[in-house]
């Protein structure tokens, strides 16, 4: 059998079960891609080629028995033989791991779980992807790196005669990992998700991004997630079970109620028209699929607290954690910010948090709530790192207004893409990329926004 690297990952997945292609194949082609794609790490986001790690894992899988391929610690092997990425937070014991900066740079000795478990499930690791600094900003510029570009927004200024050739961000801080996904190179990639780090890349690339629920209780705003092509390639990733036909509600089911709202959460922006249109659109399908979609208002109460007060003191405290090193200026500023709050605060903010997700669902009676993911198109590389620290952090407040809810709430939550002909906002003759919503859990699963993800993914084909 004769494969595209542009195959999904269930497709390649199936051919290595049913014996059609062999490991060895899918590695030696994606091991190729890998190198090649390390040369340009601008235009593919690769921040290190495991190319011959590749080549060992596939030796290592194809050597053992059928026995053992089936379980390893109790998971199935049901990503044998699939090429992944992975973001460089995650440390690999003996490769370089640069935390999105040549000055924190080092050779891991231990392998992250997120990563043993990709493992486990009979993932190859055939790339390395670039991030933001230690993760902290929504877009990806690693320092002493090159920035990787954005393989779907067009560099040209579409509404105007003056071309600009600086290329769009594609998001951050999974930002290499979305770019190596669309460009083709790996048909997956691992990524984290602490604000909406997997969600914004998804968005701005073209991509699906889910990320899982997570517990709260511990403090903790992220939680590793992957960025795919397909609907069906996140269930697979995800491990959660998607059923292969459109969704269809029988008259003896009562239908998931679906919230909508474009009015930004925690910043005053004017969204963009086509991503605000965006929403709507997704709205009217999921109705036109059998779903009960109203209007929701704000999510918090008005008197109080300030929710984004509590996400800006949550992330700025974490960084505190952070090991004393040569940062960049966002970094340090964020975490200046962290170590003015005290202990005594710290744990009201946290009692505040966990009173979220009750107050929110006091005022949402849905299931989820789609919201637009971006506010506006990327912007170009630079953007946000030329303002101030304290400017920088606002706009990417204004550029993600919705996202961090469901980091603070630890709901799940899934970016997709959606495409509204005729809204381009240009002449007729301007072809604009699709945007793309976010569907946040409220009282629901991985399995019913995925379901919802895949009505409109089925929208866009027609």
């Amino acid at each position: 059998m004769t494969f595209s690297s542009e195959m999904p990952a269930r497709a390649l997945t199936e051919a290595v079960r049913s014996g059609a292609i062999s490991v060895s194949e899918i590695v030696s082609e994606f091991a190729t891609l890998a190198d090649d794609a390390a040369t340009n790490p601008a235009r593919f986001g690769i921040a290190t080629s495991l190319a011959e790690h590749a080549v060992d894992r596939a030796r290592s899988l194809t050597a053992q028995s059928e026995a053992a391929r089936r379980a390893s610690h109790g998971l199935p092997r049901d990503l044998l033989g699939l090429p992944v990425a992975i973001k460089d937070l995650f440390i690999i014991a003996g490769v370089e791991c640069t935390m999105g900066s040549t000055n924190l740079a080092f050779t891991a000795t231990e392998t992250s779980e997120p990563v043993a478990k990709l493992l486990a499930r009979g993932a190859v690791l055939t790339a390395t992807t670039h991030t933001s600094e230690v993760g902290m900003t929504a877009y990806t510029e690693p320092i002493g790196y090159p920035a990787p570009e954005n393989p779907y927004f067009a560099t040209p200024n579409q509404l105007s005669n003056q071309p600009d050739t600086t290329p769009r961000t594609p998001g951050g801080s999974s930002g290499g990992s979305a770019v190596a996904v669309a460009t083709g190179v790996v048909p997956a990639a691992l990524g984290s998700d602490g604000g909406g780090p997997i969600r914004v890349p998804a968005a701005c690339c073209g991509l699906v991004g889910l990320k899982p629920a997570h517990d709260i209780a511990g403090g903790n705003l992220s939680t590793p997630a992957f960025l795919t092509r397909t609907v069906d390639d996140a269930a697979l990733l995800a491990g959660v079970p998607l059923s292969s036909t459109p969704h269809v509600f029988r008259r003896s089911q009562r239908p998931l109620r679906i919230g909508v709202t474009v009015s930004p959460f925690h910043a005053e922006v004017d969204v963009d028209k086509r991503w605000a249109n965006g929403a709507w659109a997704a709205a009217d399908r999921l109705a036109d699929a059998g779903y009960d979609v109203v209007e929701v208002p704000s999510p918090y109460d008005p008197a109080g607290p300030d929710v984004f007060e509590i996400f800006r003191r949550t992330i700025t405290r974490m960084a505190t954690k952070l090991p004393r090193a040569d940062y960049s200026e966002i970094v340090q500023w964020i975490r200046a910010c962290g170590q003015e709050i005290s202990a005594a605060e710290a744990a009201a903010t946290h009692q505040q948090r966990m009173a979220l997700p009750g107050a929110i669902r006091s005022r949402w009676e849905v299931n989820a709530v789609i919201t637009p993911t971006l506010a506006f198109d990327p912007p170009r590389i630079g953007h946000f790192s030329a303002l101030a620290p304290w400017e920088d952090f606002d706009e990417q407040t204004r550029w993600t207004p919705w996202l961090s809810l469901w980091n603070l709430t630890g709901w799940a939550s899934v970016s997709v893409p959606i495409a509204v002909p005729g809204t381009s906002g240009a002449s007729a003759n301007t072809v604009h990329p699709a945007t793309s919503v976010n569907i946040g859990a409220v009282r629901c699963g991985e399995a019913e926004l995925l379901e919802m993800a895949s009505v409109l993914e089925a929208a866009n084909a027609n």
